[in-house]
């Protein structure tokens, strides 16, 4: 018996995962995070769900990159004379939203957040 060419299990080669979108391809994370993304969804990856898919990489892009930022320089920020939270923490609050009702929305079976309970 001949052995199969592919690992699909169907013995049918996987479609390939879609170029990223240019709004993807210019943040390098959020590029790798499509990847990950469109192979893990597969044929479920549509030209409906694919801006749905892009925003969500670009979310959780955005969202890696405050928490880095705040992990640098802390919680609390000098202005001057006054001490205040820092800004980045806003944007982390909105693009884990963000995240979150997209993974609700697509639910990629790769996403660490898509099983979270949504806190509200």
């Amino acid at each position: 018996m001949p052995k199969p060419t592919t690992s699909h299990p169907a013995g049918r080669a996987a479609a390939p995962a879609p170029n990223a979108p240019p709004t993807v391809a210019g943040d390098s994370r959020a590029a790798e995070l499509w990847g990950e993304a469109a192979k893990a969804m597969g044929t479920r990856l549509t030209p409906f769900s694919a801006p749905l898919v892009a925003s969500f990489c670009l979310a959780v892009a955005r969202l890696e990159d405050a928490e880095r930022k705040i992990a640098a320089s802390g919680l609390i920020v000098k202005k001057g004379l006054a001490v205040e939270v820092n800004p980045l923490l806003a944007v982390v609050e909105r693009q884990l939203r963000i995240v979150r009702e997209l993974a609700d929305t697509v639910n990629p079976p790769a996403s660490p957040w898509a099983n979270r309970p949504a806190g509200r």
